[in-house]
């Protein structure tokens, strides 16, 4: 790749970075509004009311954590936030190039939507683990069933406070109306594969 194809990746890869972010903005202030005030959704979520502010004028960065607490005090499902606006919904096909992605820059976390949209009975995401990564601090609790594959690297799974350090091939299932959250305790990054039903990753109860 020359100097102007290189150019050109990272123009289109912030292009759609701003998209996402955006996106992500207006979703969370649809949800917000007649429910809660900005002081009230920060008091819920444990974050600035400032930072609020800015994700939903598009020009916040934030990390998982973040996200995590605002789907959760919202109760929105995290996976609903990969729907794309601007695109139909797919039956059955999803090729690795069209996966709909979101990235967190300021962690190095990044999620794929495995299946075509978030309107299922199954909800599968690939999730991009940093280095040093300690998930505890944001516990997940939903309805249903999930199944995590590591596909990469090596992950601690923690569910009720029983940890399973999971390698390359290794899953685990459990009831996920249990607490349970990921951390990634090496100097690598781990990809794992999350599989639940129903599709509520994030979702907390």
């Amino acid at each position: 790749m020359d100097g102007t194809e290189a150019a050109d990746t990272d123009a289109a890869q912030a292009l759609d970075r701003d998209f996402w972010i955006a996106h992500l903005g207006a979703m969370i202030k649809n949800q917000r509004l007649g429910r809660f005030t900005v002081e009230e959704l920060a008091e819920r979520a444990g974050v600035s009311a400032g930072l609020i502010s800015q994700i939903e004028r598009g020009i916040g960065n934030p990390s998982f954590a973040t996200l995590l607490r605002l789907a959760n005090s919202l109760d929105l499902p995290l996976a609903s936030m990969f729907t794309n606006p601007n695109e139909g919904r797919e039956h059955m096909l999803v090729r690795r190039t069209d996966r709909r992605r979101i990235e967190i820059p300021s962690q190095g976390i990044s999620m794929e939507l495995i299946v075509p949209d978030t309107d299922r009975k199954l909800g599968v995401v690939s999730m991009t683990i940093p280095a040093n990564f300690d998930g505890s601090h944001v516990p997940h609790s939903h309805e249903g069933e999930e199944c995590v594959l590591v596909q990469a690297g090596t992950l601690v799974a923690t569910v009720a406070g029983q940890d399973s350090t999971l390698g390359p091939g290794d899953s685990l299932t459990y009831d996920a109306s249990l607490p349970h959250w990921w951390s990634n305790h090496t100097e690598s990054a781990a990809v794992m594969l999350a599989i639940s039903t129903p599709p509520s990753l994030g979702k907390a109860h």
